[in-house]
């Protein structure tokens, strides 16, 4: 058996336990890869059963401070979409499941490379898995198909101390993953992709799951492009340098814009961000694309540095923690590595396949975006615009 579809975890088939007052027997483990850039990435799904039939799937990932874990279990959505609907979601498009629209945050598919015990239903060594993810910070929505057959699953964050108490295993150290073999060696990390692997240690604090995970297929039974092949938008209104008009009832001019392609732990998606002046002299940042949505428009204003957050602080926090701003609590949707690609004119910001690191952070309406390198950090706070907005305002629509 290859290293790589070794059980990383301590959790075995057979183990029994009560987790979140559900008694649960672990009746079979799977392993799951995507390939990103010609390398597989690979993770664990352990397929949970009860007395009266009923069944789960506990994901299992080593993350940077040890052990983390998130329950599925199947989902009903206030509006189901077709096979063919689900087919046709990209990277940031809005899907609406249980009545709040949320963005997708992967696109993908995946295989099934090795079952032992009793896996899903259905599920085979390999199964390609067609799938979305789309992420709202408290859980993960996961739409799964093949053929005309959809199914829907909802994933909550379970600590790694819940587990360990329900199935009475091993406490974890923090950032150690044991493999349970016999061995007390520590178990490397999926290797990093080529391009990231001389990052200082300080950014690849907080980008180390994007070289380990990829996201979650969930009971991968079931095509999207793979996740390290950005799939480019064609943006139906591009401003041009030196428009100008009025944004959020304030008038700015379009000074710089850069074409930047986002690294996150689900995949990848180009952006583009446009540099502008108000009439005062004060900078904002219009983004196309925060998540990958060709229509997705938000207005961003440069705010004080945080005191508390210089980019070492900044690169230890993880997707879920709070990040404190004039006593407003923001958590943290996804952390990041941006390159950028091109810039116009190329003396106005970062060369080009310059590299920083980030993370987006959200509370209520308002997004926080905090960008840094090994000297300096920027945070930019602001709200969605629409395309209608920002058409009006610097109205020129790409030819």
């Amino acid at each position: 058996m290859s290293a790589a579809h070794e059980n990383p975890s301590a959790l075995r088939i057979g183990a029994t336990g009560t987790l979140n007052g559900w008694r649960v027997r672990v009746a079979g483990r799977v392993v799951l890869a995507v390939e990103i850039d010609g390398e597989d990435y690979f993770w664990n799904e352990f397929h949970l059963v009860d007395s009266s039939g009923n069944s789960a799937t506990l994901v299992f990932e080593a993350g940077e401070a040890g052990p983390e874990w998130k329950l599925f279990r199947p989902f009903t959505p206030l509006r189901a979409l077709t096979a063919a609907e689900a087919a046709s979601k990209r990277i940031g498009d809005k899907v609406n499941l249980d009545g709040t629209p949320v963005a997708i945050t992967l696109a993908d598919e995946s295989r099934v490379v090795r079952l032992e015990g009793q896996g899903p239903e259905g599920v085979e060594v390999g199964d390609i898995a067609h799938y979305f993810n789309a992420d709202t910070g408290d859980r993960m929505l996961v739409a799964s198909w093949t053929g005309d057959d959809i199914e829907f699953y909802e994933g909550l964050d379970v600590p790694g101390p819940v587990v360990e108490q329900s199935f009475n295993l091993p406490k974890s150290r923090p950032g150690v993953v044991s493999n349970f073999s016999g061995d007390s060696g520590l178990r490397e990390p999926v290797p990093a992709k080529a391009g990231i692997g001389w990052v200082p240690k300080l950014v690849l604090v907080a980008l180390g799951v994007i070289v380990a995970f990829s996201g979650y297929s969930c009971f991968a039974r079931k095509a999207a492009a793979p996740a390290g092949a950005v799939r480019p938008f064609a943006p139906t209104l591009q401003p041009v340098n030196g428009a100008e008009g009025a944004l959020s009832a304030q008038p700015f001019t379009v000074t710089a814009q850069s074409a930047v392609e986002i690294a996150t732990p689900a995949g990848r998606h180009p952006r583009r961000e446009y540099a502008l002046r108000s009439a005062t002299g004060e900078p904002a940042l219009l983004i196309n694309g925060l998540s990958g949505g060709s229509k997705e428009w938000h207005l961003l204003r440069l705010i004080p540095p945080l005191a508390h957050l210089p980019p070492v602080e900044a690169a230890r926090r993880k997707k879920g923690q709070p990040v404190s701003v004039e006593g407003r609590a923001f958590k943290i949707l996804d952390v990041f590595q941006s390159k950028t690609l091109l810039t116009e004119p190329a003396k106005s910001g970062p060369a080009a396949n310059a590299l920083e690191y980030g993370f987006l952070a959200t509370e209520g309406a308002e997004v926080l975006l905090a960008r840094w390198n090994e000297t300096a950090i920027q945070f930019w706070r602001g709200t969605t615009v629409s395309e209608p907005d920002v058409r009006a305002a610097f109205g020129k629509s790409k030819p």
